[in-house]
């Protein structure tokens, strides 16, 4: 489902639209532009399957976005909502995408049903994932939110809402697919998506609760890859299980899981928010679970804030067995090395501390800045991707600072 949505929902709005004395139409926009810098000149910030790293120092790529959305009223049940964006893609270039084109019928007070591009709530912020004037952070948590760079759910889904005394309840089952390129020449796709969200509010406080399901492609292109894989599937290395690590790397019949917990407390002078979630990959990813504690206080419109975080490995792309499959000598030194750093070019495993304020200039404007301290794990790449080839095998253990700056708008 691509750009040729649009003029479907398009026409169909404008004759539903026709039929109705009242319709209403409104438009709204977004926009970041924001930087982020490292103190090491041989290490990147990267958000996996959203920009592309870049050699600018500081780099406007990871946080800088601009969208606008529309919403037409076609009746007193239904609706069109499209919503497209410009940002620093895995392609390195700004081309516009359709984020939202969706219809939606409200059948009660209560259901409302949507079909079309959505977003995958994956997440407690998924929905406004690219609006980042709707967070306290510069951007999410990259430890939590780095687990699945999937954004789109090509689909439908259902909004059941109801009261249960002080209590709002909503229930979000969803259905569709998702693609998405990763680098360049490489290409994911989520088929069969099937999940479902569950949100509790009360007063000041919410809870958020969700799983989902999906079958798994991802056929890598990248130099670990396009290297590797020609040397594991050579007649020599048949007999040490070579087709079953290539297998295990790339292909379009994984499963993945993702579930996640969250919580969001906000009493006008307090902020705390804290969110845990796990993906199980059974190929292609590895997986894993993170989480993030952020407390701040409000201080007039200005918020200082301080967030603790830590993504973990729970079992690699490429498991320890089949790595002790390879026989133990040095001729084989080379290759092990080789899956070695497939395996933690894959991983985001990383701690890290920020210390942040955000400044609300303007009812619709907000000043951000972040002080970030983090720290790779051993075997991992974190959150950063790497200069040049040389600096890919130094990445692992890794300590780094980052300051991040933006100015959020919207209109």
């Amino acid at each position: 489902m691509k750009w040729a949505i649009i003029p479907a929902l398009t026409l169909w709005a404008l004759a539903a639209a026709a039929s109705d004395d009242r319709p209403a139409l409104s438009l709204s926009g977004f926009a970041t532009v924001g930087i982020v810098a490292t103190d090491e000149a041989d290490m990147r910030f990267t958000r996996v399957g959203m920009d592309r790293p870049g050699n600018e120092r500081p780099d406007t790529g990871p946080d800088s976005v601009v969208g606008v959305q529309g919403n037409l009223r076609l009746g007193e049940s239904s609706a069109a909502v499209v919503q497209v964006i410009s940002r620093e893609n895995t392609d390195g270039n700004y081309r516009p995408r359709p984020t939202l084109a969706f219809l939606s019928y409200e059948f009660t007070p209560e259901v409302t049903a949507r079909f079309g591009r959505l977003r995958i709530p994956f997440f407690m912020q998924s929905d406004s994932i690219n609006v980042n004037y709707a967070h306290p952070w510069v951007r999410p948590p990259e430890e939590v939110y780095g687990l699945s760079p999937f954004a789109d759910l090509d689909g439908l889904d259902l909004l059941y809402r109801v009261r249960a005394g002080d209590t709002d309840i909503e229930f979000h089952p969803f259905l569709g697919t998702s693609r998405i390129s990763l680098y360049p020449d490489t290409k994911a796709r989520l088929r069969r998506v099937a999940g479902a969200n569950l949100t509790l509010s009360r007063g000041d406080f919410s809870v958020h609760l969700g799983h989902a399901e999906a079958k798994l492609e991802i056929n890598w292109q990248d130099p670990f890859y396009t290297t590797l894989a020609p040397i594991l599937r050579s007649p020599d290395l048949r007999a040490f299980g070579g087709n079953e690590i290539v297998a295990q790397m790339s292909g379009d019949d994984g499963i993945v899981r993702f579930s996640s917990a969250g919580f969001h407390w906000d009493d006008g002078r307090w902020l705390v928010i804290g969110e845990y979630a796990r993906r199980q990959a059974q190929r292609y990813a590895n997986s894993a679970h993170a989480w993030q504690l952020t407390a701040g206080y409000h201080f007039g419109p200005v918020t200082p804030y301080v967030v603790i975080a830590r993504h973990s490995q729970d079992e690699a792309v490429i498991g320890a067995e089949q790595l002790r499959s390879l026989p133990p000598v040095p001729e084989f030194d080379e290759l092990r090395s080789g899956l070695a750093g497939f395996n933690a070019s894959r991983n985001l495993a990383q701690r890290s501390i920020t210390a942040g304020v955000r400044w609300d200039v303007h009812d619709n404007a907000a000043v951000k800045a972040e002080f970030t301290r983090a720290r790779t794990a051993d075997d991992a790449w974190g959150t950063f991707d790497p200069a040049s080839e040389a600096a890919a095998g130094r990445m692992g253990g890794r300590s780094i600072n980052m300051l991040s700056l933006s100015v959020d708008v919207t209109f």
